[in-house]
């Protein structure tokens, strides 16, 4: 029988509870599944909708074809996977994507009367899956709202410097903020 190891240095956390990226994870997960859950009736996964709206929502001031990068970015969304989402939608019909006409590594994009309709019904059970999921935190979501924000674009200022020290010096290197 080998013999147990035992750490002799210091973990990082003795309870997953006592680390605030677990919290996080734990909470992404519960939400993804709820809203899974609510959206899988209409036939929508969650990336789906968060597309269909952003698209939706540019779509109410564009004065210019909206591409692909525009509803990715609004999103926030790996460029990548919003192409292939979006195909997707397109092959349901929920979307239209035709050529750029100014730019054709481009692609337009168009809401279709059908897509439009399931938008239309997802919204208010999106909606009420988010309010009924964080409806613990009443007065306090804005201020958690505000700070996760400011995590978020420290994070992304840090990242984006992380791969540009990549980039440039071929090596990981340490960030520091």
């Amino acid at each position: 029988m080998k013999k147990r190891l035992v750490p002799t240095f210091d973990l990082a956390f003795e309870d997953p509870s006592e680390s605030t990226g677990f919290l996080i994870w734990q909470v992404t997960n519960l939400w993804q599944r709820r809203m899974k859950i609510s959206l899988d009736p209409l036939g929508l996964t969650h990336v789906q909708f968060l597309l269909l709206n952003a698209l939706a929502t540019i779509n109410k001031t564009a004065d210019k074809p909206i591409t692909q990068m525009m509803v990715a970015n609004h999103a926030n969304c790996d460029k990548m996977m919003a192409s292939k989402v979006l195909r997707t939608l397109e092959e349901r019909k929920l979307i239209m994507r035709k050529p750029h006409h100014l730019d054709t590594r481009s692609r337009s994009l168009l809401l279709t009367t059908r897509g439009m309709e399931l938008i239309e019904k997802a919204t208010p059970v999106f909606t009420a899956t988010e309010e009924a999921f964080f409806d613990s935190l009443k007065s306090k979501q804005k201020s958690l709202d505000k700070r996760l924000k400011k995590v978020i674009k420290i994070n992304r200022k840090a990242l984006k410097k992380l791969s540009d020290d990549v980039i440039s010096d071929g090596v990981s290197a340490t960030v520091s903020e």
